[in-house]
C-alpha cells in the first residue's frame, strides 16, 4: 500500500482480530475515528479515501443490482399488465354488497375463480416404470396477480376467456378438455422400472409465488391466488362436485373430501403433491417427501399409518408425523 502507516505494520494474530472486529464495527455498527493505525486500515480497505467511508467494496454494486432487480421487475408487470395481455369483464349490479353477501350470486367473484384450460404449469415425472404428467390451470383472477410471465396470455387464452360468460358451459369445457388431455399424455413406458425422475416441460409461473392449489384428480390441478379456494368458496364453485382437496404454497391443507392417506393415492399426501411444491415453491418439506418416496417409500407409508392428523393434515406436518411413528414404534 502506499499507505505507510499500513506497509510498515507488522499483521499479528492479536491484531488481526482486533482489526476484523473494527471492520465489523464499521461495516455493520457505528465506528467512531480511534486516532490510531485501525484509521488507516479501514481507509486502505474502503478503497485509499481520506474519508472513513464505509467498508462494502460491493455496495455499489449490490444498490445497482437492487436497482436493476426492481427495473426488471417493473418490466415484468408491465408485460402483464400490457393492453394486449389483458383480458376485461364487465358486470352490471345497482348494489354489489349485498350481491357480494351471497356467493352464489356474486358474478365478478365467481367468474374470477373460473380455470383456464389452458396449462400454465407442465411437469412430467417417470414413475414404477410409467411417464406421468401434470397440468396445472390457473383461474382468472391468477392471470391478475404479478405471479405469472405476461407471454402465457396468448391468442388461445383470449378465446378461451371469453366463453366465461357463461360459467356453466365454460366449466363444462374445461373438465372435457383437460380430462382427455391428462388421458393422452400418462401411461406410457418410461426408461427404468425400479427409477424415478422428473422435469419441468414449461412454466409460466414466477418464482416463489403465493398461491391456492387444488387437486381435481392425479395429473390435474387449478392454481389460484392466494386464499382464493375455501371450503365455503368451493361449495359456491361451479366445479365444487370435483374440487378435491386445496393446499397453499407453504403445504397447509386447506379443505379435504378425499380423506386418505396415501403416498400413492390422490389426495393431500399423494406424491404428486409434494413434487409441485417442491417445483413452484422450493419447500423443504417437499425435498423431504421425495427423497424418502424414493428411498424409504415403506417407512414413509408406515409413519403416515400411524399419523393421527390431529395437527394437521398434510406432509407440512413432518416433524409430528414422524414423531407419532417412532412412539408408535416403541
Amino acid at each position: 500500500s502506499p499507505n505507510k502507516a499500513v506497509a510498515t505494520v507488522e499483521l499479528s494474530h492479536d491484531m488481526v482480530n482486533a482489526l476484523a472486529r473494527q471492520i465489523v464495527k464499521q461495516k455493520f455498527e457505528q465506528r467512531y475515528p480511534s486516532g490510531d493505525v485501525y484509521d488507516e486500515f479501514i481507509r486502505f480497505l474502503s478503497g485509499e479515501q481520506d474519508s472513513l467511508m464505509e467498508i462494502s467494496y460491493t455496495k455499489q454494486q449490490q444498490k445497482q443490482k437492487q436497482k436493476q432487480k426492481a427495473k426488471s421487475q417493473d418490466n415484468d408487470t408491465m408485460d402483464v399488465f400490457d393492453k394486449k395481455n389483458q383480458l376485461t369483464f364487465a358486470f352490471k349490479t345497482d348494489n354489489y354488497l349485498d350481491m357480494s353477501k351471497n356467493p352464489n350470486k356474486d358474478e365478478a367473484r365467481l367468474t374470477l375463480s373460473l380455470p383456464i384450460s389452458v396449462p400454465i404449469f407442465e411437469m412430467q415425472y417417470y414413475a414404477e416404470g410409467c411417464r406421468k404428467s401434470i397440468q396445472v390451470y390457473p383461474t382468472i383472477q391468477f392471470l391478475y396477480s404479478h405471479h405469472i410471465m405476461g407471454n402465457y396470455i396468448s391468442e388461445e387464452v383470449h378465446r378461451v376467456g371469453k366463453g366465461a360468460a357463461d360459467p356453466q358451459k365454460f366449466c363444462a369445457d374445461f373438465v372435457s378438455t383437460v380430462f382427455s388431455r391428462a388421458a393422452s399424455k400418462d401411461g406410457m413406458n418410461g426408461v427404468d422400472p425400479d427409477g424415478f425422475d422428473s422435469k419441468v416441460i414449461f412454466s409460466y409461473v414466477k418464482q416463489h409465488p403465493q398461491y391456492t392449489l387444488v387437486g381435481i384428480q392425479p395429473g390435474v390441478y387449478i392454481i389460484g391466488i392466494k386464499d382464493q379456494f375455501n371450503l365455503y368458496d368451493c361449495e359456491a364453485h361451479p366445479l365444487h362436485e370435483i374440487l378435491q382437496y386445496a393446499a397453499d404454497e407453504v403445504g397447509f391443507i386447506l379443505f379435504d373430501k378425499k380423506n386418505t392417506k396415501s403416498v400413492d393415492e390422490f389426495g393431500p399426501y399423494f406424491f404428486e403433491q409434494y413434487l409441485l411444491l417442491d417445483a413452484l415453491s422450493k419447500q423443504e418439506v417437499a425435498q423431504n417427501v421425495i427423497t424418502y418416496y424414493c428411498k424409504h417409500k415403506d417407512k414413509l407409508q408406515h409413519c403416515l399409518d400411524h399419523y393421527d392428523e390431529k395437527q394437521g393434515k398434510g406432509f407440512v406436518c413432518w416433524r409430528f408425523l414422524m414423531n407419532q411413528s417412532l412412539l408408535a414404534e416403541k
